[in-house]
C-alpha cells in the first residue's frame, strides 16, 4: 500500500497502527505515526477524521508523551487536539462527549487536579 502511494490507505495504516502502539504503551512510536499522518494530510484535500476517533487517540498519545517528557511541544499539541474533540462533541454529543470528558480528566490528572 505504501509503495502504491495511496494516501488514504497510508493514513489509515498510520491511524490504526498508532492506536495499537498506544495500547501497547509504545508512545514514541504512536506519536511518530500521528505526526507522519499529520504530514501526509497536509497534502490531502480531505483528512481521515473518523468521527473524532483520530483526534481522541491523538490526544491520548500526546498526553502520554507529555507525561513522559518535559517538552512543551506535546502540551501544545494536546491543547490543539482538545479543541478539535470539542468541535466533534458539538456535532455529535452522543458519540463524542465521553471522549471529551476522558481527555479533560486526563489533562486534569496531568496537572495535578483531583476533582
Amino acid at each position: 500500500v505504501v509503495e502504491e502511494n495511496n494516501p488514504i490507505d497510508v493514513c489509515n495504516i498510520y491511524v490504526f497502527s498508532g492506536i495499537v502502539a498506544y495500547i501497547y504503551s509504545r508512545y514514541e512510536l504512536a506519536a511518530a505515526l500521528v505526526q507522519k499522518r499529520h504530514e501526509l494530510e497536509k497534502n490531502m484535500s480531505r483528512t481521515q477524521l473518523k468521527c473524532g476517533v483520530t483526534a481522541f487517540y491523538g490526544g491520548l498519545i500526546f498526553l502520554a508523551m507529555a507525561h513522559n517528557s518535559s517538552e512543551f511541544e506535546w502540551t501544545s499539541k494536546v491543547s490543539n487536539i482538545l479543541s478539535s474533540v470539542k468541535k466533534f462533541e458539538q456535532i455529535g454529543k452522543s458519540n463524542n462527549e465521553h471522549k471529551l470528558l476522558l481527555l479533560e480528566a486526563e489533562i486534569k490528572s496531568r496537572i495535578g487536579e483531583n476533582d
